[in-house]
C-alpha cells in the first residue's frame, strides 16, 4: 500500500523523510508518484527501510485522522528494535512517540535537558506560543536568532496568527537551530517577550533573541557554578538543565535580561 495525496492532506501538516542531518521536507500534499520518489531515495536502496517508511506514513496518516491535535514528528533512536516489531506493535510504538509517552524507565526522572531535547525535537509549542509570537512580528520588522532572521513584512500582512501556513513558516524558521535544547530555550524567550510586551516601552526595530539569551545566561553564570568546559552552544550544560520556573528558574534570569534590555 501506499499513502495517497488525500490522506497526508487532511491535516496540512509537514512530513520529513530522512536521518542524520539529510532531511528533506513535504510542506504541500505530493502525488503518490512523488511519494514514491521521496521514499526510494531516501531508504537508500534498502528494502527494509522502504518498508518503514511506508508504514509510518500510513499509520501517520490514521492517527492524524482520529486525532489532529498530536504533534506530527519524531526521533526514534532504536531503529534495530524498530524494525523487529509487528505490525500492530509498531502502529502502538508510533502513537505513543507522537503522544509524548516515550520515555525513559519510570524509575528514573527525566532532567529538563532532556525534556527540552523532547520538546524540541517533537516542535512541541506552549499554548498561544504563535499568537505571540505574531504580536512581537507586529512591533518590529523581524526577530532575529544568530542572523537567522524571520521578517514581519510580508508574513504578517499575507497570514493570521492561526493560519496553518504561519505555523509552518515559524517552524521553518526555528528548524534552523543546532540543536532542539536550544530551540526549546529560543521558544522560552519568545514567550517570556510576548507576556512582557506591555511592559516594553520600546522595542529594536530588530529583535535579537540571542542578546536576550547570552544575556541571561551570563547572569545565571554570575550566580551558580558552572562548568566551563561543559557547553552546547556556548551554554552552559547547568543552564539546559534549570528548570524554567522558579526563583531560580530560566525564565528568571531572561526576565532581569529583558529588564534590562528593554525596559
Amino acid at each position: 500500500a501506499v499513502v495517497s495525496t488525500q490522506s497526508t492532506g487532511v491535516t496540512q501538516r509537514q512530513i520529513s523523510f530522512g536521518e542524520g542531518g539529510n532531511e528533506e521536507t513535504i510542506s504541500h500534499p505530493p502525488s503518490t508518484a512523488e511519494f514514491l520518489d521521496y521514499i526510494q531515495r531516501h531508504s537508500k536502496e534498502k528494502a527494509i527501510l522502504f518498508a518503514i517508511y511506508q508504514e509510518v506514513l500510513l499509520y501517520l496518516c490514521e492517527i492524524i485522522q482520529k486525532n489532529p491535535a498530536k504533534e506530527t514528528s519524531g526521533d526514534a533512536d532504536s531503529f534495530d528494535q524498530m524494525c523487529m516489531l509487528r505490525p500492530i506493535e509498531f502502529y502502538q510504538f508510533i502513537s505513543k512517540l507522537l503522544s509524548g509517552g516515550i520515555t525513559t524507565s519510570e524509575d528514573e526522572e527525566l532532567t529538563w535537558e532532556t525534556i527540552r531535547y523532547i520538546d524540541g525535537s517533537l516542535n512541541r509549542l506552549p499554548k498561544n506560543f504563535h499568537h505571540s509570537l505574531y504580536s512581537l512580528l507586529n512591533l518590529t520588522s523581524g526577530i532575529d536568532i544568530n542572523g537567522n532572521v524571520i521578517h514581519s513584512f510580508p508574513l504578517t500582512n499575507e497570514m493570521t496568527a492561526g493560519e496553518p501556513q504561519f505555523a509552518i513558516s515559524i517552524s521553518n524558521w526555528l528548524d534552523k537551530l543546532p540543536n532542539p535544547q536550544l530551540r526549546q530555550l529560543y521558544v522560552e524567550v519568545i514567550m517570556i517577550l510576548g507576556s512582557l510586551q506591555k511592559m516594553i516601552k520600546r522595542f529594536p526595530e530588530l529583535i535579537e533573541l540571542h542578546t536576550v539569551l547570552y544575556q541571561a545566561h551570563d547572569l545565571f553564570v554570575q550566580e551558580c557554578v558552572v562548568d566551563p568546559t561543559d557547553h552546547l552552544c556556548g551554554i552552559s550544560r547547568e543552564f539546559y538543565l534549570t528548570p524554567p520556573t522558579g526563583q531560580y528558574g530560566t525564565l528568571s534570569y531572561l526576565t532581569q535580561a529583558i529588564a534590562n534590555l528593554y525596559c
